[in-house]
């Protein structure tokens, strides 16, 4: 894909804003299926974590499980969960263990062959759009389909949550999670000279800019009642101190992520339920580096 395009904001109906130019279906397939988990200058490779790094990650799948068990009660072993975008398979396993029917989609397998190789036979790998046509073609239904930091990618949203819609059992529910873009804590750190530049606007890699006030509405104009919202951990504190500011610095960025990591973890300890509940307050207070709503197709749409 062309890293030289100029880019500009285009704000959509729904609230959020997306990038113009929008790059061509076959440079983003090429883009994703070759580049994204192969290449090391790729944000998502990471050849190894640390032993609190998984930790965090595997945290993270137990949260949003957590979540979907307060506002879709039932038995893991007789429900279906569909990953859209599955990755490194962290949020498979977790849906795994838990007792699940999983299936992940994804342009390539290498990041979860290398971190859940035991996964292997769940994934389907390729063109992801065309996996997903055939599997809405073929009139397979989850109860629950999983999006984590897709949204942003595709060049349709619109599109995408149609598919997404079709798939869901009639009381299944979508689980979308979006980089918090534009949020408040953001838009303050820049008003006040703490950031010299709009560091999340990053074409091609995200073409679309959601945050807590603009997925519910985006939600909503799907056809989709939210039912649940909730964030994780708001990095973008330490951008409030100069010691730690990631982006103005960034040799502080290694630590802040440590960091960050760490405090999840002493979050956690109390239990789940508790980190839950300061995820979606987080969520009400407009913080938080990624957001994730739990929605479910509403009746009249």
């Amino acid at each position: 894909m062309d890293q030289q395009t100029e880019y500009r904001l285009v704000l959509q109906p729904e609230g959020f804003q997306s990038v113009d130019p929008l790059p061509n279906p076959q440079a983003l397939a090429e883009f994703y299926s070759k580049l994204y988990y192969q290449a090391p200058q790729s944000a998502s490779y990471q050849a190894s974590y640390s032993p609190d790094e998984l930790e965090q990650r595997y945290l993270r799948g137990r949260v949003t499980l957590n979540a979907i068990a307060q506002v879709a009660p039932g038995s893991p072993a007789d429900r279906d969960f569909l990953e859209v975008g599955c990755g490194e398979g962290f949020q498979l396993k977790v849906a795994k263990d838990a007792g699940y029917r999983i299936k992940g989609i994804d342009f390539s397998d290498f990041g979860l062959r290398r971190f859940h190789p035991g996964l292997a036979d769940s994934i389907e790998a390729g063109d992801a759009f065309a996996i997903l046509d055939r599997v809405v073609s073929a009139n397979e239904r989850y109860d629950i389909c999983c999006l984590q930091n897709v949204l942003e990618h595709v060049i349709d949203p619109r599109a995408l949550m149609g598919q997404i819609r079709r798939l869901l059992k009639p009381d299944g529910v979508a689980v979308i999670t979006v980089p918090n873009d534009f949020s408040r804590i953001q838009m303050k750190a820049e008003a006040q000279g703490l950031i010299s530049r709009q560091y999340w606007v990053a074409p091609p890699q995200h073409l679309h800019y959601f945050n807590t006030s603009t997925l519910p509405p985006f939600m909503a104009a799907m056809g989709f009642a939210t039912l649940d919202a909730f964030a994780d951990f708001p990095i973008e504190f330490f951008l409030y101190h100069p010691g730690s500011n990631y982006i103005e610095n960034s040799s502080a960025g290694k630590q802040a992520h440590k960091a960050r990591v760490e405090l999840d973890l002493l979050l956690a300890e109390n239990g789940i339920a508790p980190l839950l509940g300061l995820c979606q307050a987080m969520t009400k207070c407009g913080i938080g580096r990624n957001v994730t709503v739990i929605a479910r197709p509403s009746r009249n749409a």
